[in-house]
């Protein structure tokens, strides 16, 4: 990762040595070297670490000039020779070997339309000094963040807000709105930050400027488009595993280990051993496993699982301890160091495997994030069943999952669905996000807060073709995904080291889209054909079905490492909340909560942690009366 600055002003006013200086000084946590390009209308700068100018991270240029294109970019960019074959057909080559110079020829072969070629994480910023022209770009699930704002006559473009903010013209009012969106967990919001005056690129989108106009679009969202071919299960397993394998492959460090985290789900471990199967293929040291253990009767704990993965490739997984990790450990400094709000719960347990990890010399580690989303769903398809009048086959199903009563399957299928038809009678615009109790009820009705939201879950919900297919468009489209993503970019970067996921590969999401749901979930059990895609190279006992029980779950730890609420931070946050002085909660109302929950007469405490987690981030910045 890299920091990356831009500031298109054609009078020249607003870009002084200082003001650079104090820009890029902002991007410090991304980088310790320093480039900065002037020309006669624009200023790129961009900061990197030693470590990452090697091959297979950014490489040795910051920003590259490639005739009047100008470039900065903080990307790793995968299927390079794919890549490269496609621009030869364009007669286009890179001009070097970074990441900047790949970007530079896609732009210069395709246009505004390069970020379709593109396959890999990445934010940058094109500036065409012959045409004065500005393009920047966003992967597709925004795990590189890029924010920007206009300020008189200057566009600002830079990798965080903080540096956004130096530049005088930028105003510091914070958007009270975008706050009380990330205390509710809205799927709204993905172009807006905390602060009014700065917006946030999306993920999976671009934004072009010229001296007349601006405009950010979409270049790419999930669509459901199911694959009607006829093919046997065997087969379609097999081009997963091709894919799979590509994908790790494609993320593993040119130099050096490659690390994963190793848990006993299906996910990270078909990850772990499809891996270790190629990477022996190619003559290449396999995979480390890292992994968390749990004390015996713990719902997170997969020791047993984990042993038996990791035995059957005749390895032994760098164990680490749950009890060594404080849940709410230096919370307030991380608060104040992050750019903006981090919405993870498990900031330290991140920490802790980045850590160890790095102590492993590892540069990179895989994870196996994009399982659930891509290749699981929940029982809400068999809401699906009922209003499509597929009963036989919702009973079905409902047997499978272990049937529970005529009333669960009322309360949890029928009722729901009929509660949605009378909503759409009524066109009443609820979200299925609900906003907390303690939240100003004023606030939230003048602000829209859950209208705003609900516009945003029906457009999911638009050629889902049902529940189920929405959940899984929502779970790669919503707005708090790239926060989360770029977030865990961030702390990667703070060790040294480049998180990767592939199962997030886009080719890998592009496949999935095309599966039907039965693949999904289906027979009570779930990712038959990821399971499928691991037989021969993950023992049979950890890819068979689990009835329902899901394992690794880190609920227990949440709740103790929360309630425990060591030196009171929690509930001293909470004493005068400076989200209650904006308006947007209830002081009272969100205190018993917290005392209620801390008690265990009461839950929310998801809800809780995110005002919590904002609230940190506030009194981080804002001066106390």
């Amino acid at each position: 990762m890299s920091g990356v600055l831009a500031i298109i002003d054609e009078t020249g006013s607003q870009r002084g040595d200082l003001l650079v200086d104090r820009m890029l000084t902002a991007l410090a946590r991304r980088g310790d070297s320093t480039e900065v390009w002037r020309g006669e209308a624009a200023t790129i700068g961009g900061t990197r670490f030693g470590w990452e100018m090697s091959d297979g991270f950014g490489g040795r240029s910051i920003i590259v000039c490639d005739g009047d294109l100008v470039v900065v970019a903080d990307a790793s960019i995968y299927y390079r020779s794919d890549l490269e074959r496609k621009l030869r057909t364009r007669g286009v080559m890179p001009n070097g070997e970074s990441t900047a110079d790949v970007i530079a020829a896609a732009y210069r072969a395709w246009g505004t339309s390069c970020p379709l070629h593109l396959e890999g994480d990445y934010a940058f910023v094109v500036y065409d000094r012959a045409r004065r022209n500005t393009f920047a770009a966003r992967d597709f699930m925004g795990r590189r963040p890029l924010y920007y704002t206009r300020a008189g006559g200057s566009l600002i473009i830079a990798s965080a807000a903080a540096a956004v903010l130096e530049h005088p013209g930028c105003s510091r009012e914070l958007d009270e709105v975008h706050l009380a969106e990330l205390v509710c967990a809205s799927s709204a919001g993905a172009d807006r930050t905390p602060y009014a005056g700065v917006k946030s690129l999306p993920a999976a989108s671009s934004l072009v400027c010229d001296s007349r106009s601006l405009s950010v679009s979409a270049y790419w969202r999930p669509t459901l488009d199911l694959d009607e071919r006829a093919r046997s299960f065997d087969d379609v397993a097999a081009q997963l595993r091709e894919l799979l394998t590509s994908a790790i492959l494609e993320r593993t460090a040119r130099e050096g280990p490659t690390a994963l985290w190793l848990s006993g789900g299906y996910d990270s471990s078909i990850m772990y051993g499809v891996g270790n199967e190629a990477l022996d293929r190619g003559g290449r040291a396999r995979l480390h496993p890292l992994s968390f253990g749990y004390p015996p009767g713990d719902a997170a704990r997969e020791d047993d699982l984990i042993e038996e993965i990791a035995r059957f490739w005749n390895a032994a997984p760098r164990w680490l301890s749950i009890d060594n990790v404080s849940l709410l450990a230096d919370a307030a400094a991380h608060a104040s160091e992050s750019d903006v709000p981090f919405q993870h719960a498990f900031e330290n347990w991140l920490r802790a495997l980045l850590a160890a990890t790095r102590a492993e010399g590892c540069r990179v580690a895989l994870y196996g994030d994009g399982g659930d989303q891509l290749f699981a769903v929940s029982t809400i398809f068999l809401r699906d069943l009922f209003a499509g009048l597929r009963w036989r086959e919702l009973k079905r199903e409902w047997r499978a999952l272990g049937s529970h009563g005529v009333l669960a399957l009322w309360s949890g299928v029928i009722r729901p669905v009929l509660a949605e038809r009378l909503r759409g009678v009524t066109a009443e615009r609820r979200p299925k996000m609900k906003v907390p109790a303690w939240m100003q009820r004023e606030f939230v009705e003048r602000h829209e807060i859950e209208a705003r939201g609900a516009d945003v879950e029906a457009r999911f919900a638009t050629g889902a073709r049902g529940r189920a297919g929405a959940e899984t468009i929502a779970s790669l489209a919503n707005a708090i995904v790239p926060r989360v993503l770029s977030g865990l970019s961030a702390l990667a970067l703070d060790h040294s080291m480049e998180l990767r996921a592939p199962l997030l590969d886009q080719r890998v999401v592009e496949f999935a889209l095309r599966r039907p749901r039965a693949e999904r979930a289906s027979d009570g059990a779930v990712k038959h054909v990821l399971r499928e895609a691991g037989r021969g190279v993950v023992p049979a006992s950890v890819l068979a079905p689990r009835g329902g029980v899901k394992t690794g779950a880190l609920t227990g730890y949440f709740e103790r490492g929360f309630r425990s609420d060591p030196d009171g931070i929690v509930s001293g946050a909470f004493s005068a909340p400076l989200l209650a002085a904006l308006g947007i909660v209830d002081a009272g109302a969100l205190q018993q909560a917290w005392r209620q929950y801390k008690s265990r007469d009461g839950g929310g405490g998801s809800e809780l942690f995110l005002a919590f987690q904002v609230e940190l981030w506030l009194r981080a910045r804002m001066p106390r009366s």
